[in-house]
C-alpha cells in the first residue's frame, strides 16, 4: 500500500540521506531530502510536508534554528534526530521550540518508521482546518496558515496564536490577561503593551484599514473580541464602512 504523505528529511549527512530515503520508500511514504538547514526550509515552503525528520547538529543553520523558523509558520509535526552524545538539555530545547518527538542516532528502522506512523496519526487527530473562513480571510489551525484575499499573510508565531486565541473565543471578548497568557511563557511578566502592540501588528496584516478594523475590535479597558463576518454580507460591510 503507498502512502501519500510527503516526509522531508533535514540533514547533513548524505548517508544518513540515503538510508531515510530507502527507508520510506520501502514504506510507502514519498521522502524528500535537505542536505542542511537553508534547503530544509525552503523546501517546506515550496512543498508543504506532511512530516519533518531534522537533525540538529548541522553547520550554518543548526536544527533548533530551523525548527524554531518552521513552528513559526507551520504545525506539521517534527520529529528531531539526536546523536548519542547530545544532552538532555539539549533534547529538551527541541522540544519547547515545537518538536513533536526525538529519536537517538543510531536508530532501529523499525522503530523510525513507528515513530513516523505515531506522528503522522498525532496530526490527524490534532485540530485542523479551517478556523475560520469568509470571502476575504480564512484561518487555518493545522496548516498554521492564513490567507487574505488569496495570498498566504506572513504571521509570527505569537501573531498567529494571538489570532487564534481572538477567533477560538469569537464573538467574545478575550481581556487583556487572558490574551498575554495564551501567547506569552511564563517567562515574561504581564504587560497589557505586548498585548497591544501586537493586536497593532496583526492589525496590520489583516486589515484593509487598520484604524478602521473589521475583524479585531477593542473593548476599552477589558480587551479585545475578533468578529466574524459572515460570506455573503463581506462586500455590503465593506460598502458600509467606506460610506460611513
Amino acid at each position: 500500500m503507498v502512502n501519500k504523505e510527503k516526509v522531508l528529511i533535514i540533514d547533513d549527512s548524505r548517508e544518513m540521506l540515503l538510508v531515510m530515503k530507502h527507508l520510506l520508500l520501502n514504506h510507502g511514504y514519498l521522502p524528500l531530502l535537505a542536505e542542511n538547514g537553508l534547503a530544509g526550509l525552503q523546501m517546506v515552503e515550496e512543498h508543504n510536508p506532511d512530516l519533518i525528520v531534522l537533525d540538529l547538529n548541522m553547520p550554518v543553520v543548526d536544527g533548533w534554528e530551523v525548527c524554531e523558523q518552521i513552528r513559526e509558520k507551520s504545525n506539521v509535526p517534527i520529529i528531531i534526530l539526536t546523536a548519542a552524545h547530545v544532552t538532555n538539555e539539549d533534547t529538551v530545547r527541541g522540544l519547547e521550540l515545537g518538536a513533536n518527538d526525538y529519536i537517538i542516532k543510531p536508530f532501529n528502522q523499525q522503530v523510525m518508521v513507528a515513530r513516523i506512523r505515531s506522528a503522522l496519526r498525532w496530526s490527524a487527530k490534532a485540530p485542523n482546518g479551517l478556523l475560520y473562513e469568509d470571502d476575504i480571510l480564512s484561518v487555518d489551525i493545522r496548516r498554521r496558515e492564513v490567507v487574505k484575499n488569496g495570498e498566504i499573510l506572513k504571521l509570527t508565531k505569537k501573531e498567529f496564536a494571538l489570532l487564534v486565541a481572538l477567533v477560538t473565543e469569537s464573538p467574545a471578548v478575550v481581556d487583556h490577561e487572558a490574551l498575554f497568557s495564551k501567547v506569552w511563557d511564563d517567562t515574561y511578566a504581564f504587560d497589557v503593551n505586548y498585548v497591544r502592540i501586537f493586536v497593532g501588528h496583526l492589525r496590520k496584516k489583516l486589515e484593509e484599514d487598520p484604524a478602521n478594523p473589521s475583524y479585531i475590535h477593542n473593548e476599552r479597558g477589558v480587551g479585545y473580541r475578533f468578529e466574524r463576518l459572515a460570506p455573503e454580507t463581506d462586500a455590503s460591510m465593506a460598502t458600509i464602512r467606506q460610506e460611513a
